[in-house]
């Protein structure tokens, strides 16, 4: 399915702009992935961008896990678009009581069903774009290299995010309560710290695209790896810039 037929269809939902759209659209016409897995979808605007791109190219399959209880707060929901779209073939969807951590258990238990008792990886594409806290997502982080074949990659968004910028009317972000954090812990960017601190100095990561102004990083799985490459890329456009306040100033009364 073409990717601006898409996006006319739901250019109107939150949470990913066109940029990053069409960049995660792009990056599955090209490196044809068999196996992606998306942990958070809120109202599953991105999981149609790589469903229809899988549509495209005529296989593959797409994992999508989130809350249980967030299936009635976004309206429309990710059933909802992919139905719209006619899409629902290609997605998968799992609601965890718990969260997207309880999924992985799963999937590692599972693909460790071997006589050597190894986990086996499965995916070609993660994206993380859950919690955004420290303790929740940087075991996501190497709960999902057990689970990432060797030169797949993995997509985090809101890497500045901060709960110190969350809004000042609600008490939690995610389960998490913000007077429970210290003041490290509200100013500080997590999902930074933990891209800098956990996935950059691992030595099977090799290759990192930090995407400053559209928040969004990526790290690329290159077993023992010695050479670190770090890209950094800048989006001049207006209308961009425009996109993403209107972005963030919906995710603070959403």
């Amino acid at each position: 399915m073409e990717f601006q037929y898409v996006y006319n269809k739901v250019k109107n939902v939150p949470f990913i702009s066109h940029r990053n759209a069409k960049t995660l659209y792009d990056f599955i016409l090209k490196h044809k992935p068999a196996h992606i897995l998306e942990l958070g979808i809120a109202h599953g605007t991105a999981s149609c961008y790589m469903a229809a791109a899988l549509d495209e190219i005529g296989h593959g399959s797409l994992t999508c896990v989130d809350l249980t209880e967030m299936k009635d707060h976004f309206k429309p929901s990710i059933e909802e678009q992919l139905n719209i779209l006619g899409l629902n073939k290609q997605v998968d969807i799992h609601r965890m009581k718990s969260g997207y951590n309880w999924f992985l258990h799963d999937a590692i238990k599972s693909n460790s069903n071997n006589p050597e008792n190894i986990c086996l990886p499965k995916y070609d594409l993660i994206i993380i774009d859950g919690p955004k806290n420290w303790t929740i997502d940087s075991s996501s982080f190497y709960l999902c290299d057990k689970l990432l074949n060797e030169n797949g990659w993995i997509i985090w968004d809101d890497y500045n995010w901060t709960y110190a910028s969350a809004n000042k009317r609600r008490d939690a972000t995610d389960g998490v309560t913000h007077r429970n954090l210290s003041d490290d812990e509200l100013k500080i960017p997590h999902i930074k710290a933990i891209f800098e601190l956990l996935v950059m100095q691992h030595p099977n990561y090799g290759n990192f695209i930090i995407q400053e102004d559209s928040d969004w990083v990526w790290a690329n799985k290159i077993s023992n790896s010695t050479h670190k490459k770090v890209t950094y890329q800048q989006s001049y456009s207006a209308r961009y810039y425009l996109i993403q306040i209107l972005r963030k100033i919906y995710k603070r009364f959403k």
